[in-house]
């Protein structure tokens, strides 16, 4: 019922963001500055902490579900009370574009709605309803996820759904199911979590996987590219690090070594590059028979991430509409995450491709300059430039000119050929090509067809990948758009919006498309996320609406984000009437 309130209460949103829109006002541009990495954590405090973890480890596998469950709630007050001041220290960081601490501050988002989310299946002893479960023409089971409860009145016209493996039964909470039944496994050591050092949502969310799903304790050793959340992470998870069942420690590889050699650590995961994850498994060895290392070591690896654009009748407004969420996606944190779109697959004959292009450029112009902070980075920056000796340079400078010399402009490469672009290297950084596909003619049907077999066979990677396609076009190709999203082998698709959205919304799946081995690992080999516990999902798929009403809070030009931020977590954290009704007035002044 509350999605379809919310649905009916658009157009009245769309009338106010008319009236109130703009009101808010961007910030200035406030560029990094260094930020030393901690003192590595010593051999012996390491020892010593997983010498206490280990203690920890049967206390927390006896726990029952609810008892878990209320940890996890005094989690969100607790991570509440530290985002305004780690927003701040990530904009001292990575520097800030017009939106103060906010885009720092939103990386909390799925934190606190997976620490809400968790409680609720735990609650629910491990199956948490959702709204259905509907049966495709194969028997693949898909179970409608989000929005659920109040949520529905902020994200009006959105559905998310998670695809359960063929074959599979659509089951949950495995562990939770054994343990009442008094079959729940003992735990088999402490769990460590190598965390990601672009994003610190992702070793959040990696270790409340580690916890709730494994049921392990868990080490979380911090990347130092962003060691300066680990102090901010652990004053979130409190109440889990006072009762001894989480800890964080400091270093780069030669800690990270220790760490994932030691006895005491029964199972790695680790968000990076697949070179890290065989340095882990394979240790410099041939790829043959058993690895060198007997840990289970599950990875989230990256993606070179293709946006379709499929043709349609679409307006000025549409175009402009779905270029600013194209450029969203590549602008989002300079471009340094493993979801940031890199390739625009285009129809090469359709007959607004141009205009869309246009549309694109003027959005990449208007958005700020960054500095690429994420270490060598910049090199990979240089070689596209120097493969692509015609891409554009765009980007807009503070308007004194300052950082002129410290930021770099995005990098546009269009009317790539499929066979002339750079489709095996993730960028990892500011640029993007444009790959026409030919032969289609402007026809939906075939272009769908054609560019979901590009992106399958072609494009490294199967993390994410989005889909724009307008919903007359939908409608008249019913048959080849649910075919394409039944065929993308990618562990989440958003349909008309950012892949940013496919991460961020925690009750949906987050992983590599089920199939990579040891020995060809690509995007990774598990998913995260999950806060809904299906024990066999295939992959997710959010259907965002064609137009998000009032402006949606990426689009890159909003003029309220700070404080829109800090009441939708509020919102996220503890869902009610009165935090949903403080949220939307600043909602409407983007």
């Amino acid at each position: 019922m509350l999605r379809a309130v919310a649905s009916a209460n658009r157009p009245v949103l769309a009338l106010g963001a008319k009236i109130c829109g703009g009101k808010g006002k961007q910030g200035e541009v406030v560029l990094p500055t260094e930020v030393k990495p901690h003192e590595p954590t010593s051999k012996s405090e390491m020892e010593r902490i997983l010498k206490a973890l280990d203690s920890k480890r049967a206390e927390w596998s006896a726990l029952s579900a609810q008892e878990r469950a209320v940890l996890l709630r005094a989690c969100i007050d607790t991570t509440l009370a530290v985002v305004r001041e780690a927003g701040r220290a990530g904009e001292r960081a990575k520097g800030s574009y017009g939106q103060g601490p906010a885009e720092e501050m939103q990386a909390w988002f799925p934190t606190i709605s997976g620490l809400r989310e968790y409680a609720e299946a735990l609650e629910a002893r491990g199956s948490p309803q959702p709204q259905n479960i509907r049966r495709r023409p194969d028997g693949q089971a898909v179970a409608d996820v989000f929005p659920l409860g109040l949520e529905s009145l902020l994200f009006g016209g959105f559905r998310g759904e998670v695809w359960i493996q063929p074959g599979q039964e659509p089951s949950q909470g495995s562990l939770y199911r054994s343990q009442e039944k008094g079959e729940a496994p003992e735990s088999k050591g402490i769990g460590l979590v190598l965390g990601a050092g672009n994003q610190l949502s992702v070793a959040s969310l990696d270790i409340v996987h580690k916890l709730i799903v494994d049921d392990e304790v868990v080490v979380c050793k911090m990347n130092p590219v962003n060691d300066y959340y680990g102090p901010f992470l652990r004053r979130a998870f409190q109440p889990l690090v006072d009762r001894g069942f989480v800890e964080f420690v400091y270093g780069a590889g030669e800690e990270g070594k220790f760490l994932c050699q030691h006895p005491l650590v029964c199972s790695i995961h680790l968000t990076g590059s697949a070179a890290t994850y065989d340095a882990i498994v394979w240790q410099g060895k041939p790829k043959k028979g058993a690895p060198p290392c007997a840990k289970h070591v599950g990875a989230e690896l990256g993606c070179v991430t293709p946006y379709i654009v499929v043709p349609g009748p679409w307006t000025e407004a549409d175009l402009d509409y779905h270029a600013d969420n194209l450029a969203a996606g590549k602008t989002h944190n300079a471009g340094h995450n493993c979801l940031a779109a890199e390739l625009v697959v285009t129809d090469a004959e359709w007959e607004l491709r141009d205009s869309f292009m246009a549309a694109l450029r003027r959005k990449l112009d208007a958005a700020a300059r960054r500095v690429a902070y994420y270490p060598h980075s910049d090199a990979k920056f240089r070689e596209f430039k120097a493969r692509f000796k015609n891409a554009e340079e765009l980007g807009r400078l503070p308007d004194d000119g300052a950082g002129e010399s410290a930021t770099q402009p995005w990098l546009l490469q269009a009317g790539l050929s499929p066979a002339a672009a750079d489709v095996q290297n993730e960028h990892w950084c500011g640029v993007l090509q444009e790959v026409a596909i030919p032969g289609c003619g402007g026809d939906a049907g075939k272009f769908l067809a054609k560019a979901v077999e590009f992106a399958n066979s072609k494009a490294w990677g199967t993390l994410s990948c989005a889909l724009c396609i307008h919903p007359q076009s939908q409608k008249e190709h019913a048959q080849a758009f649910d075919r394409a999203v039944a065929d993308l082998r990618y562990g989440c698709i958003v349909v008309n919006g950012p892949t940013i959205l496919g991460f961020a919304i925690s009750k949906l799946t987050w992983g590599a498309f089920p199939g990579n081995t040891p020995e060809s690992i690509g995007s990774g080999n598990c998913f995260v996320h999950n806060t809904m516990l299906f024990d066999h999902p295939q992959k997710s798929v959010l259907y965002a609406p064609w137009k998000f009403v009032p402006k949606p809070f990426w689009a890159t030009d909003h003029h309220n984000l700070e404080k829109l931020t800090a009441r939708a977590l509020t919102f996220m954290g503890h869902p009610s009437l009165k935090n949903v009704l403080a949220a939307v007035p600043e909602a409407l002044k983007g």
